[in-house]
């Protein structure tokens, strides 16, 4: 089953619970309150097990967090999932995760190595190596266990790649897809994703209508801010989904293939 799609549920602006010190304070983040979770194929990121949900003593099986944070970092990679990855790395993006990692794992373990000279690694050797790979890679930093997200393009197919290892204290896994890969074409990636951001903001035009309407009470909702950053908002992610139809190469692949025939030779050296 070759499917890609973004599913979202928004809490009610009644059901949402106010935050800040004194759970008094609401805003436009807190109005995205909702679960999230990524169709690809038969598997399902950002689904919880059976095992998580009875350890943690929830019913929600998905991302239960602010949809502002997953919109952000996801489309701040836009601008680097246009570009197209050399078939040379996209075919091995597993492999080159290993090796990179073991690569630093010399510098990190050597002794003799200070930190000014692994500074001057990272900044020298790891980051012209690596850069490409980690700004199409966004975290679920706000989830415990949360799995590292990828998009790699390559022509016209795009490669999806997770990964979270982190398991309950019995080993069981908390997510019914810890890792994986996943692709399709390029061209129905951008469709899914404009289909999934007009979703959202239909919805969102709603969820902020009704919260314009309501009576908070003793919770700060500030109504004139609310309306003018969710206009602005809708506008920064229309022109953030925009830039996936640019045609676009901006890396410098000639230093990363140099930094990779340093890094072999380094490692065949450990060897």
């Amino acid at each position: 089953m070759n499917v890609f799609r973004i599913n979202f549920t928004l809490r009610p602006p009644a059901e949402i619970a106010p935050w800040g010190e004194k759970g008094d304070y609401l805003s436009w983040f807190g109005l995205t309150d909702s679960e999230l979770w990524i169709t690809v194929g038969e598997r399902t990121i950002y689904e919880y097990t059976d095992a998580a949900c009875k350890e943690w003593e929830h019913d929600i099986r998905h991302n239960d967090y602010y949809l502002s944070r997953f919109l952000e970092d996801f489309s701040g990679t836009f601008k680097f999932i246009r570009e197209s990855v050399p078939h040379r790395y996209y075919d091995y993006l597993d492999e080159f995760v290993t090796k990179t990692d073991n690569w630093q794992s010399i510098y990190l373990d050597d002794d003799s190595i200070d930190d000014d000279a692994f500074y001057a690694f990272l900044e020298e050797k790891w980051e012209p190596l690596t850069e490409w790979f980690s700004d199409r890679v966004f975290d679920s930093g706000h989830l415990t266990g949360g799995p590292l997200i990828g998009f790699f393009r390559c022509g016209d197919m795009i490669k999806i790649r997770w990964k979270s290892n982190y398991t309950l204290e019995n080993s069981e896994n908390i997510w019914t897809a810890p890792s994986g890969f996943f692709e399709i074409p390029y061209a129905d990636f951008v469709a899914e994703v404009k289909r999934f951001f007009e979703e959202f903001f239909a919805a969102m035009d709603k969820q902020v209508e009704t919260a314009l309407r309501m009576d908070w009470g003793k919770v700060k909702l500030d109504k004139t801010l609310l309306a003018k950053e969710h206009q602005k908002r809708k506008e920064g992610f229309s022109q953030a989904v925009a830039l996936l139809d640019e045609n676009n190469s901006a890396t410098d692949w000639n230093k990363v293939d140099e930094m990779y025939e340093i890094m072999k030779k380094e490692l065949s050296a450990e060897e």
